[in-house]
């Protein structure tokens, strides 16, 4: 099993996925959810919404071993309504899902580019047949997650690309973590200005965040003014989160972040989301 650190990008990775299991589970109304993330061997189950003991924390689904496993070596959601008596799949990890007192079970892989990045699991402890209304939702819940997976990898592979081509000026940030901590900073820095009544204090909190961006060699006049808001829109687009969860961190409507996105994109001359935020950087406005 892969350790996290806060701030790495396994830590990160776990932090989406526990929050689609509590979607899943509030959703659907499951009342036990449960994944893990994808390795070269099978899916660690890490991460728990529900569960009653301990049976099936830390339990590896290997790759067509159980429903999980065939999930994954599928890449397809895969059912069972009697999950002893399922004769469509193995039945390696009886023990554990019986311990738990799990019946009826489903289990959907999170597929990003083509790989399998996570899988996730909804079970019911009494016998039920998963109908469209509850496949529709786990499937919703699997799109979120795989987008936000996305976006948080295009925007490092972005990023990533620009600083080892010598593209961003100053320091250099090699190590993932610093940046993804600093990123998160920026962020947490500019969130709090906003609720702080105090003006002087929110002035020490501007200028602490505009510390954290990484400055061009020589002070450009030339770089795109930018409102507060659509920095604050970029900074959060920087950390991979998507438009209804910038919303919510924000407390704006979702209509009113993607009109600061567009408006920031306009003025950085950038055709995508991704884009923007290399921009940004590049023009050392945001970390």
């Amino acid at each position: 099993m892969t350790a996290s650190t806060p701030g790495s990008e396994v830590f990160y990775d776990l932090e989406l996925l526990q929050k689609s299991l509590r979607a899943l589970a509030s959703r659907i109304d499951l009342p036990v959810t449960f994944g893990g993330l994808a390795t070269r061997d099978g899916a660690p189950l890490t991460s728990f919404v529900g569960t009653l003991g301990q049976s099936i924390h830390g339990l590896v689904i290997e790759p067509t071993q159980g429903l999980g496993g065939r999930a994954l070596a599928e890449r397809k959601p895969v059912t069972a309504t009697h999950y002893r008596q399922a004769t469509s799949i193995t039945h390696r990890y009886d023990r554990e899902v019986t311990a738990e007192g799990i019946v009826s079970l489903l289990a959907v892989p999170i597929v990003v580019d083509g790989t399998v990045r996570a899988v996730i699991y909804g079970g019911q402890r009494t016998p039920t047949q998963f109908g469209d209304t509850v496949l529709h939702g786990a499937l919703r819940v699997a799109s979120d997650l795989a987008w936000e997976y996305s976006v948080h990898d295009e925007v490092e592979r972005r990023l990533a690309a620009l600083e080892s081509e010598g593209g961003l000026p100053g320091q250099r940030i090699a190590d993932p973590i610093e940046r993804q901590d600093r990123r998160a900073l920026f962020a947490e820095l500019r969130e709090i200005g906003r609720k702080i009544d105090d003006p002087k204090l929110a002035l020490r909190l501007e200028r602490a965040s505009q510390g954290l961006r990484q400055r061009k060699a020589t002070t450009s006049s030339d770089s795109p003014p930018l409102a507060p808001r659509e920095l604050d829109v970029l900074a959060q687009v920087a950390l991979g989160k998507q438009n209804a969860r910038i919303a919510r961190q924000l407390g704006l409507t979702e209509s009113t972040v993607k009109s600061y996105l567009s408006s920031a994109m306009r003025k950085l001359e950038a055709e995508s989301r991704y884009e923007a935020v290399v921009a940004a950087r590049r023009a050392g406005l945001i970390p």
